[in-house]
């Protein structure tokens, strides 16, 4: 209760611009405990497009946009910072990881303007698919597909498909995920690697 009524009057600040969201968020994110993660939902709930009931966003979670949306059962730990996604349902995202709208977060094009000065570009929402799982410490600036997995300290550069693992700096594709619908064309990919390219060219 406490928490929709901060909610109703922090959505009524940021809507009449008394508020900046971000900072809002930060406030936020301080609180410790399960007391923490549920003000903070609550107070989204009042705040975002969509959050999913039961979502989690631990001690140190910072929501950059107040367009972002949050599905069911989302898990987000410890000191992730989230810039402007739709993050699907049954995500995991792991301790410090840090989620960018897009890969080119400011413009640089002129030499005789220092970057910062030159402003940004246009923000286009990050979108993580259902059952995704983002492991620590991973920057995340391009979307991942449903049920895919991103390892620890990935830097995602590039789009991840649906059932991909990736890993890496920059993130490159391990494997698909036994069972998805691409790993039969992956194994097959295997065995003519393997086939010496004299049989192949006979």
């Amino acid at each position: 209760m406490l928490g929709g009524a901060i909610g109703l009057l922090v959505c009524y600040g940021v809507r009449c611009g008394v508020l900046y969201f971000p900072f809002v968020s930060e406030a936020l994110s301080r609180v410790p405990f399960s007391f923490g993660w549920k003000l903070r939902r609550a107070v989204y709930r009042q705040v975002l497009p969509a959050i999913g009931a039961d979502a989690v966003l631990h001690f140190g979670v910072i929501l950059e946009d107040p367009r972002t949306t949050l599905g069911t059962d989302v898990w987000l730990s410890t000191n992730c910072y989230v810039d402007y996604a739709h993050i699907g349902n049954h995500v995991l995202i792991g301790p410090q990881a840090v989620l960018l709208a897009g890969g080119k977060q400011h413009r640089f094009d002129r030499l005789d303007v220092p970057v910062k000065q030159q402003g940004n570009l246009p923000k286009e929402a990050l979108v993580i698919g259902n059952g995704a799982w983002i492991g620590a410490n991973a920057t995340i600036l391009a979307s991942v597909g449903h049920d895919a997995i991103v390892g620890a300290g990935a830097v995602v550069t590039k789009p991840v498909p649906a059932y991909a693992i990736v890993a890496g700096n920059p993130a490159r594709l391990l494997r698909m995920r036994e069972g998805s619908a691409n790993n039969l064309a992956n194994n097959l990919e295997d065995a003519l690697d393997e086939i010496p390219a004299q049989r192949r060219s006979a």
